[in-house]
């Protein structure tokens, strides 16, 4: 059985009664609820009140406490710590900053919850799908590139999570960190810094508790960079999709059918065709149909804009600033640079691209919306569907884009400034 099998056949058989069945929704879902993010109230799951209440406000106090105690041993410290761990820090300070800035903005929000119970209860194409042979073939492309997208996120996660931590502990093993009566002077590697009242330096059990504690930040800090991404890219494939969807309701418009008149215009004789009463009728419902359709695509994706605007304003603020710092790092051409750095700077670089290039798809298929809608059969309709169609062309001349925060459209525009100016930084830091 081949994948698209696997992913289709047999979906009433399979209880698939919902998007939220799905495997990649599923895995979504999994994830999500750890961190406590999952609106599982807002689709009519059951809730504990604890995880309703309590939950979000825990990891909320938890994120800010660490990102405190990350720059306090940084300030407490600057003087002992090498180059490469001062760089090291900043990583990690800003990595705790995107980190507080989504639990405040998406965990707790009721806003981020009320636009996924949309996406998951309104807007999936599961619910588009029946509508024509197009929109089905479409559900089916969007699914497998979601299930392929959540699965290829979810490896880099783990992947990255590992290696982060991994490094470090490699390196104090070929030291012979690990050994009996080690040698005086001789610190442990950790992955992250915080200023514990204990001694996680020279004694095992101290480093033992800390490596412990440093997986499970890393792997909450992981999940919520990744997991709000994969969300909001599932949420961009399906606006990409109605798009196409809609593109193609108006390129299969249907002509008109009535008899064909000839009439005399300079002395030629033209052929005239118009639409019948019953055929305008039809007319005006199709257009006032690809009208609400075309409102609800842009007021979805608006409202996703104003969820998380602020979530991707922070993230760009973020590769902009870590993709010079990571620069800096790897240029000490080191081989300790380079093992711990070079795999970091690649994954972030490529998410950065990754999110960006998803964001572009949508304002590129909305781009070929004026095009579709100059192309309706426009010639032959009374005046009152021209002042309708008229009105649809004017409301479909700019391209609909995901904004962070409003001010900058996401995508591969905004994604090559931040690249560029993060390489002229780079240039600059290592100038001076």
């Amino acid at each position: 059985m081949n994948l698209k099998s696997f992913l289709f056949e047999n979906e009433a058989v399979k209880g698939i009664n919902t998007p939220s069945d799905y495997l990649y929704i599923r895995i979504l879902r999994f994830m999500l609820l750890i961190v406590g993010s999952w609106p599982r109230k807002e689709i009519g799951e059951p809730e504990p009140y604890y995880q309703e209440v309590f939950l979000k406000l825990f990891y909320l106090t938890l994120t800010i406490i660490w990102m405190i105690g990350f720059i306090s041993y940084v300030l407490l410290h600057i003087s002992e710590l090498s180059f490469l761990e001062v760089g090291h820090m900043y990583i990690v300070i800003l990595m705790s900053i995107v980190d507080v800035s989504r639990v405040a903005t998406l965990t707790c929000s009721t806003k981020y919850r009320e636009v996924a119970k949309e996406f998951l209860t309104k807007m999936h194409l599961f619910f588009f799908k029946d509508r024509s042979k197009y929109a089905m073939k479409t559900h089916k492309m969007i699914h497998l590139l979601s299930h392929l997208f959540t699965l290829w996120l979810v490896m880099q996660i783990f992947s990255g999570l590992s290696l982060f931590n991994l490094i470090p502990m490699y390196n104090n093993y070929t030291a012979g960190r690990y050994k009996s009566g080690v040698v005086l002077n001789s610190t442990f590697e950790h992955s992250l810094y915080l200023p514990y009242p204990f001694n996680t330096s020279t004694e095992m059990k101290g480093y033992v508790f800390a490596c412990i504690l440093h997986w499970i930040i890393s792997y909450l800090c992981s999940t919520w960079f990744g997991m709000f991404d994969l969300f909001l890219s599932l949420m961009v494939f399906q606006v990409w999709g109605h798009f196409k969807i809609l593109i193609n309701i108006l390129n299969d418009f249907p002509q008109p059918s009535s008899a064909s008149k000839f009439t005399m215009e300079n002395g030629f004789v033209i052929r005239v065709e118009k639409y019948s009463k019953e055929e305008l009728r039809q007319v005006s419902q199709r257009l006032a149909e690809c009208i609400i359709y075309h409102r609800k695509i842009v007021s979805f994706t608006h409202t996703m804009s104003d969820v998380f605007g602020p979530m991707l304003f922070v993230y760009y603020i973020f590769h902009q600033t870590s993709g010079c710092l990571l620069l800096l790092e790897c240029s000490q051409m080191t081989t300790q640079a380079l093992i711990r750095y070079v795999p970091l700077t690649l994954t972030l670089t490529q998410q950065l691209i990754q999110l960006s290039v998803i964001f572009e798809l949508v304002g590129s298929e909305s781009g070929k919306l004026k095009h579709a809608v100059y192309g309706l059969p426009w010639e032959f309709m009374d005046t009152k569907n021209r002042k309708i169609v008229a009105f649809f062309l004017m409301n479909v001349q700019e391209p609909v884009h995901v904004k962070a925060l409003g001010v900058a459209n996401v995508g591969v525009t905004t994604m090559a400034m931040i690249l560029k100016t993060s390489v002229s930084y780079f240039a600059f830091l290592r100038s001076v």
